[in-house]
């Protein structure tokens, strides 16, 4: 009896924390804003779900939307690449990220969380700030 109570008084107090906005789907893009001509590659997944290879040309986006877990646990990554050309070169970029961790971006983007990728960086929304912010950098 008094395990029962005590549950319950934990899980009050752990749903009165929780926003409303936790349990709605988190609506997530990827999009490609490297240059005109450019295409991005792109392999996005999580524990269970890979949703395979993507090209994306400049300016299409890759979207998916999800329910983050009662453990804010969810994590989705990608691997992105690209061909640059850099002073008459071809230069292959390639990179990993974790697009979406539930405890970093919950607060962050909320239920918004969308991505540009740039020559110079990946960009994210931060929701409190008001604009993009570098949230990974292309390795030389």
């Amino acid at each position: 009896m008094c395990v029962t109570i005590l549950h319950m008084v934990i899980f009050a107090g752990f749903v009165r924390e929780c926003s409303s906005n936790d349990w709605e789907p988190v609506h997530a893009s990827v999009k490609n804003d490297i240059s005109s001509g450019v295409e991005l590659h792109i392999h996005c997944k999580s524990k269970d779900t890979d949703f395979g290879d993507h090209t994306l040309t400049y300016g299409a986006e890759f979207a998916w939307k999800f329910t983050i877990n009662i453990m804010y646990s969810t994590l989705y990554w990608c691997n992105m690449s690209w061909t640059d050309h850099v002073d008459g070169k071809y230069v292959y970029v390639q990179g990993s990220y974790d697009i979406y961790k539930a405890k970093r971006d919950w607060k962050k983007c909320e239920n918004e969380c969308h991505f540009s990728v740039r020559k110079d960086c990946i960009y994210g929304y931060d929701k409190a700030k008001g604009a993009l912010e570098c949230v990974y950098r292309w390795p030389n």
